[in-house]
């Protein structure tokens, strides 16, 4: 598949992915934008694999591909980072009362 073509059909897949995790499933607004991200990378990783990047000519689409992997992972560490700092147990001591 060309690079337009992945790049276009992953932007179609990333609104639907969003509509469905946001109204469907009921997830929070960020939330399904990040799960839309997920799998849209995966999509665009099948669509138009990293080794074929080496073949190809460069132009304009392949920065958008490099910003779409670059942000699509950044925004993805940060939300996993966020998520990791905002979880948290309660401790056995705040239980107690006397």
């Amino acid at each position: 598949m060309e690079r337009q073509s992945a790049l276009v059909l992953t932007i179609i897949f990333f609104i639907i992915f969003v509509i469905i995790a946001y109204y469907g499933a009921q997830i929070t607004f960020w939330s399904s934008i990040i799960l839309a991200i997920f799998l849209c990378l995966i999509l665009l990783n099948i669509f138009y694999p990293p080794s074929n990047l080496t073949t190809d000519d460069a132009d304009f689409t392949l920065i958008l591909y490099a910003i779409f992997e670059i942000l699509g992972l950044f925004l993805l560490g940060i939300y996993i980072i966020f998520a990791t700092f905002s979880d948290s147990r309660q401790s056995f001591c705040e239980n107690l009362t006397f």
